[in-house]
């Protein structure tokens, strides 16, 4: 199958029931000479062989998982999970628009299974969803925010920007 945008609690909730998992270097952000200032060590194998390259590939904790969540969360990384012909997670990329060519448009990119969801009456039009939303979903126009449903990928980003718990993921 390939690469799809998850959610991050779509993520955790695919995280497989063991101690051990693998970090590596991502393969983008050392392609494009290491100007990320989001961390180079972001690939998450689920088994050893999994990330995208051998470079600095090393075990982890579930701990050091949960930190890398933690920041990837806090740096508003998209959860890109690698899933197998047989539907199993086996990885997951942790983007940013910096370097990934998925989230800046230049490969194409695979929605996810959920898309983002705006109660309008307790959106207040503030706009901090759009700075988030690399895919260009969500837009400030004349003062009011403007949903572009076609370009969600469902990330989820714009849920934690929204000071309003205005947004939502729900099923495509």
């Amino acid at each position: 199958m390939g690469h799809v945008v998850w959610t991050l609690e779509d993520v955790k909730a695919a995280l497989p029931a063991q101690d051990t998992f693998w970090l590596s270097d991502c393969a983008c952000r050392k392609e494009a000479g290491g100007g990320c200032k989001k961390g180079l060590r972001v690939c998450l194998g689920f088994s050893p062989e999994a990330t995208s390259t051998a470079d600095r590939r090393g075990p982890v904790s579930r701990r050091e998982v949960e930190e890398l969540l933690r920041l990837s969360e806090a740096e508003n990384l998209v959860p890109r999970p690698w899933i197998d012909d047989g539907g199993k997670v086996a990885a997951v990329c942790l983007c940013c628009p910096c370097c990934c060519a998925y989230i800046t448009g230049k490969e194409p990119n695979v929605a996810g299974p959920r898309k983002e969801s705006t109660d309008r009456q307790a959106c207040q039009d503030c706009g901090a969803c759009e700075s988030v939303c690399y895919f260009g979903a969500r837009k400030i126009e004349g003062g009011k925010l403007e949903v572009l449903a076609d370009k969600c990928f469902g990330c989820g980003l714009c849920v934690g920007a929204c000071p309003a718990s205005a947004v939502a993921m729900v099923p495509r």
